[in-house]
């Protein structure tokens, strides 16, 4: 170490001077304070972040006064981690001063800094003579000379500028400890204070900017001890900057003295600001091993609504809102996927209405009047002062069965007109590979060249569907989270896509909420259980008032193809039925629309392209599709006509005559299917099997319409009637899908 002495003469004369008179009074005491000149090992830290290797440091004794007694030691840095170490000195006082100099580690920017800065510290080394040098040191320096050119000794003088310091941050609980003694790699509470300190005072400023940023700070606190409003604003701006940094700079230290090989701990750094400025630091956020309890954290509420009280227990003060600025926002109500801002025409979206406030240690909820069909949830969240979340209280309301169902508004029917376009699509695609199917035996290969896995109608056909399905699931989660009452009306219109699949491809994935179509990786649901599933849903339609009696007006508007009527669900739930073998149950369901009287037979046509052109005008039709007209030509015209009648009077006629002949009553059975004969002007069938009489019926009538496929199947004729293979009862998987879903498997017979 290098001992540099004072060359001012003038200087040396007057400390001569003083040490002959004190030596004269006070036993050789240079300092008249009864210290007698002994040795020191000065070590310690130079903290901003640490200050790098090859900084310099040096250490100055100073008198009782804080003048300099001349003498001076000066070092550098020894290590990355901000050591330094002057060996064994004598100090004629014990007083010192210590000035760091160097290049830093910016906790904030995660990196060195740019330039240089300096830091000051004033020690008792007779207290000890470890000295950190930090921030804190930094800022107390000129206020405990302030405080003692005042008549205090440096012991009063750097307990009250300890105190005043952390107290103008808001760490007062801190004010025991010095300053001096305080480290970033202790991992203690002390050093996360340090750390949040020195943060708050870099935050977006240059080396440059800090040193005089610094200067103001050290100038207004050794002043007054405190800093000025301005300062304070200043502040505040700076720590709500800092706000959405502070795991990022926690991550920063600790990864920093990983690379010198140390490993520190570092605190959560939130609870060392004053968020709330009421003057104490971390009394806003939960500590470690805190918590809140409540005395419910669920309220089953009336559709009447009520109020509601809550006691709470906790260590920190609560909000029902988050403070501003804090990042978090109000969670007290269900949100919502809003796609749909206007789902319901000249209806007011109808959601929990609630007011909350906390009174000392009470939570009071006040529910008003809930206008939905149905029950609804929200969440009541409670903040800390620094918008972190600390508690939740459910509330679930019971809806109105009174409330009536409205019409769909803007954004509705731009939904149901999305659904239906796919619908009519996936559809029109089926009734095509149906035709291949039905003209196969004529075209000869028809079925093995247009019905692969690599087919586009094959392909469109699952992509449509699908997205359907996905466009339903995604407008039914948003009407939820408002009125809730569309949700048979959604479940039927998944029932008519998934029957249909189910039929055509078997195993399906099943999605119960939206998904993007690539982004599917769900494997396939046994079919059975799929219709099962869809079993429950139209038994609930059928039970509930959104789906109405009446006649079922498809070919309208929107509001009029999304109102669907119970003979809807009942028709497919009968052909459910009708798959699975459950015939009695099938003809329960058709009997109830053939009583109802909303539809009657004509002269409709459903192989004959011209017939189905004027369908719209047609008494027969309970649910039909409007498509593009597209022929594609072959060894046979493939076409697909302007309108799918997807359900009709006389596929309801014809099933409920299947169910008769199925469970013993062939008179009955025979009756009905002589109804469609003579209503189409068909020539009675020779046969004199009537299921043989009825298939030839359908093959006669139905070729554009979809289903014939799964009458041909339930019966067990489908691969003899088509002239294909029995695995081609069930349609490949596309090639698409396998690719991209690796939990899917190709239906058997189509492998590469």
């Amino acid at each position: 170490m290098i001992k540099l002495f004072a060359p001012r003469i003038g200087s040396l004369f007057l400390a001569g001077l003083c040490s002959l008179l004190t030596a004269c009074s006070d036993d050789n005491n240079p300092d008249g304070d009864g210290f007698t000149p002994q040795s020191f090992d000065v070590a310690g830290k130079v903290e901003k972040g640490p200050f790098v290797s090859g900084s310099t440091i040096t250490v100055q004794p100073m008198d009782a006064r804080l003048q300099a007694s001349g003498q001076m030691y000066a070092s550098t840095i020894q290590d990355d981690a901000g050591n330094f170490s002057f060996g064994s000195q004598t100090f004629d006082t014990p007083y010192a001063e210590l000035t760091a100099n160097g290049y830093f580690f910016n906790e904030v920017e995660g990196n060195l800094s740019a330039g240089t800065l300096n830091l000051r510290a004033l020690a008792d080394l007779s207290d000890a003579a470890t000295v950190n040098v930090n921030i804190l040191t930094h800022l107390k320096y000129q206020r405990i000379a302030s405080l003692m050119k005042g008549g205090q000794d440096f012991t009063e003088a750097n307990r009250q500028s300890q105190e005043e310091l952390m107290s103008a941050f808001g760490l007062q609980k801190y004010a025991g400890t010095d300053a001096s003694r305080f480290s970033i790699t202790a991992g203690n509470e002390e050093a996360g204070a340090l750390i949040a300190v020195s943060s708050l005072l870099i935050v977006g400023r240059s080396e440059a900017e800090l040193t005089e940023y610094l200067a103001r700070l050290c100038r207004e606190f050794g002043q007054d001890g405190a800093f000025s409003a301005e300062t304070r604003e200043q502040m505040k701006s700076d720590r709500e900057k800092l706000a959405k940094q502070l795991s990022s700079i926690r991550k920063n230290v600790i990864a920093r003295y990983e690379t010198l090989g140390t490993t520190v701990e570092v605190k959560e750094l939130a609870r060392f600001f004053d968020w709330d400025d009421d003057g104490t630091a971390g009394n806003e956020t939960l500590q470690e091993g805190e918590s809140i309890s409540l005395e419910t954290t669920h309220l089953d509420v009336p559709n009447e609504g009520g109020v509601y009280h809550i006691g709470i227990n906790s260590p920190v003060p609560l909000f029902t809102t988050p403070p501003p600025d804090s990042g978090s926002g109000p969670n007290d109500q269900l949100t919502t996927e809003t796609f749909f801002d206007r789902i319901y025409e000249d209806y007011p979206d109808a959601d929990i209405s609630l007011t909350k406030e906390i009174d000392g240690s009470t939570l009071t909820i006040e529910v008003a009047r809930l206008d939905s069909r149905y029950e609804k949830t929200a969440t009541v969240t409670l903040y800390d002062a620094r918008g972190n979340e600390a508690g939740q209280v459910s509330v679930t309301q019971e809806g109105n069965g009174d409330t009536s169902v409205p019409l769909l508004g803007e954004d509705g029917q731009a939904a149901v007109s999305a659904v239906a376009m796919n619908l009519a699509k996936g559809f029109s695609m089926l009734n095509r590979i149906e035709q291949y199917y039905h003209f196969n035996p004529a075209g000869g290969d028809l079925v093995s060249r247009y019905v692969t896995p690599e087919s586009p109608d094959v392909a469109d056909g699952w992509r449509h569907f699908y997205s359907a399905i996905n466009q339903t699931l995604l407008f039914k989660k948003a009407e939820a989270e408002r009125l809730n009452v569309y949700g048979d009306l959604f479940n039927t219109f998944s029932a008519l896509c998934y029957y249909s699949m189910a039929v055509m491809w078997g195993d399906l994935p099943y999605l119960t909420q939206s998904a993007a179509s690539d982004n599917l990786y769900i494997g396939r649901t046994a079919a059975d259980e799929i219709l099962n599933r869809l079993k429950q849903d139209l038994t609930a339609a059928i039970a509930s008032d959104a789906l109405q009696e009446k006649r079922n007006e498809s070919l309208g508007t929107a509001n009029d193809f999304f109102f669907l009527s119970k003979d809807v669900a009942r028709v497919l739930l009968a052909d459910i039925h009708l798959y699975q073998h459950h015939h009695a149950e099938a003809a329960g369901l058709l009997s109830k629309v053939i009583d109802k009287g909303y539809y009657s037979l004509d002269a409709s046509d459903y192989s004959n392209p011209a017939s189905i052109e004027n369908l719209a005008g047609s008494s027969e039709i309970i649910f039909a599709l409007r498509n593009e007209t597209v022929t594609r030509s072959n060894s046979v015209t493939i076409t697909t006509p302007p309108f799918i009648p997807l359900l009709n009077y006389t596929d309801v006629i014809l099933s409920y005559a299947e169910c008769l002949y199925k469970d013993g009553d062939e008179t009955a059975a025979r009756y009905w299917l002589d109804q469609v004969i003579s209503a189409k002007g068909l020539a009675a069938s020779p046969a004199a099997d009537v299921l043989a009489q009825i298939t030839n019926v359908r093959k006669q009538l139905m070729l554009y319409s979809v289903g014939q496929f799964a009458y041909l199947k339930r019966n067990g004729i489908a691969a003899q009637e088509y002239g294909v293979e029995s695995y081609r009862t069930l349609l490949p998987i596309p090639q698409w899908e396998i690719d991209s879903n690796p939990a899917i498997k190709q239906n058997p017979g189509y492998g590469r």
